[in-house]
């Protein structure tokens, strides 16, 4: 009898503890939305007309919520969008409440609520807004198919349900998605009632998944689709981010074409050098032939040659006018072993034999004067770190006597080093006008298209000094002179 006592207590207690239980309230703690509702109409010009109501509780201070609305999306590596427009938040009440809008990454992004006030709980949105073209003509069949609760919730969404009105195409099979992108689960509910299709899912939505529906719509229907030249405008509009992609290479390619192209004698004899016989720019295509020349070209120095073989002033042509002076005897170059402790390799000893007489050159009597200065003779070692200026000098006087002498229409430093800058100024304003979009496709071949379209510019600003006729058929001396050396 006691036994049967204690068992009848035990039984009373643990009924009353999980009624208990029950009665508890469940205290969610997290941010969340508790039902998301929206009711889809598919008008006549292939538009939607969506009201969404969105049921929000939050445990802490906020301003409101993101909604993300997908506007544009990727097929066959080209985008192409549903325009979002008519665009109402109201509250249950049907009051407007304040919000602003911006796009990234293919959504049109609604920032809902009031930046000067918060609140924390419950709170109801009701948004309506209108899509364009959003019905996809297949070769059967026409498509709806939409992402409903759209992407970017940081909370669950516990419950979603959509309502799908067709009052002018009669709706077929549908089939829904519930996960990730890709995600091929369809774990929600299928409802149809004359012309309205309700569809529920069964699972919450978490972070970086979808609700997405897709419904086939009988071909005999009154829809009315934009025509080819519509499709064909909105196509090109979606997609100038390609054209401003090849915009780097083919702007320099026009550049170049116009103002740097070299001229050049009519006649094909390189030793002519009259700048009064008939001349006209580089056609494009023409070969360059190179002839072979057998002595020192009596026009330019070895610094000016070299200069003009790859249209630009360094130091090798600072060089090749030091060996020039030491050709003509006006110094010496004599290699010397470094001696002493710890002193390892060998210099060059750098001797005066005479000063430079007036028929120097510029750029050969400021090496005599400023390699010496007061000295006869100085070791190569000794001009490090002080030299450099005159080095610098050099090259100025190097330029000016190009121009001097109308080799080049411009200074080819200056010129080459402008256009330079201006390409590069140019690729990098195209590619943060165009990343956004290039991301979104998640392709390789546009920033493949936009790469070759940037080196393509690089090459051409880099090829923009242009020649006279004169310094054309001198440049192609040179290039004989060379080729003959070889």
């Amino acid at each position: 009898m006691k036994r049967f006592i204690l068992a009848g207590l035990f039984f009373f207690l643990s009924a009353g503890l999980v009624q208990g239980a029950e009665m508890i309230p469940v205290d969610r703690s997290i941010e969340e939305i508790t039902r998301f509702e929206s009711h889809i109409t598919i008008n006549q010009d292939t538009s939607l007309s969506i009201e969404e109501t969105i049921n929000y509780f939050t445990p802490v201070d906020k301003h409101g919520i993101y909604r993300y609305i997908p506007e544009k999306y990727r097929r066959e590596g080209l985008v192409y969008s549903n325009p979002i427009s008519e665009i109402s938040v109201t509250d249950t009440e049907g009051n407007p409440m304040p919000f602003s809008t911006t796009r990234e990454k293919g959504n049109l992004t609604l920032k809902i609520g009031d930046p000067n006030k918060t609140f924390a709980g419950r709170r109801i949105y009701s948004i309506s807004y209108k899509v364009g073209h959003a019905i996809l003509r297949q070769k059967d069949f026409d498509e709806l198919y939409w992402d409903i609760t759209g992407e970017g919730w940081q909370f669950p969404v516990l419950s979603s349900t959509v309502t799908i009105r067709s009052p002018f195409a009669a709706g077929g099979e549908t089939i829904c998605f519930v996960g990730p992108v890709g995600s091929v689960s369809s774990d929600c509910t299928i409802s149809r009632k004359d012309k309205l299709i309700k569809v529920e899912t069964r699972e919450e939505i978490n972070y970086g998944d979808n609700f997405t529906v897709a419904v086939k719509l009988n071909q005999q229907n009154s829809l009315i689709f934009p025509t080819a030249t519509e499709k064909l405008i909105d196509l090109i509009k979606n997609n100038l981010f390609l054209a401003l992609t090849v915009v780097p290479g083919l702007l320099m390619f026009f550049v170049w074409y116009k103002k740097g192209r070299d001229f050049r004698f009519v006649s094909p004899n390189v030793f002519n050098l009259d700048t009064d016989q008939p001349k006209g720019l580089r056609p494009l295509f023409e070969p360059i032939n190179t002839l072979m020349v057998y002595e020192p070209l009596k026009d330019l120095t070895p610094g000016e040659a070299g200069a003009m073989l790859d249209e630009k002033v360094d130091n090798q042509d600072v060089v090749a006018e030091i060996i020039d002076l030491a050709r003509k005897k006006y110094l010496g170059i004599e290699r010397v072993e470094k001696k002493g402790f710890l002193k390892f390799g060998h210099d060059y000893l750098l001797t005066k034999f005479k000063d430079g007489p007036g028929d120097l050159p510029p750029q050969q009597k400021y090496l005599m004067e400023h390699i010496f200065n007061s000295k006869t003779s100085v070791k190569l070692n000794e001009l490090k770190g002080t030299f450099y200026i005159h080095m610098t000098k050099v090259k100025e006087i190097i330029n000016d006597r190009l121009r001097e002498q109308k080799l080049f229409t411009s200074n080819p430093n200056n010129t080459r080093g402008i256009w330079f800058i201006a390409t590069v100024l140019m690729c990098c304003a195209v590619f943060a006008t165009t990343i956004n979009t290039m991301a979104f496709l998640e392709t390789i071949w546009t920033f493949a298209i936009f790469l070759v379209s940037a080196v393509t510019a690089i090459i051409f600003a880099w090829n923009m000094p242009q020649k006279t006729a004169v310094g054309t058929n001198l440049a192609l001396q040179v290039r004989g002179l060379r080729e003959t050396i070889r």
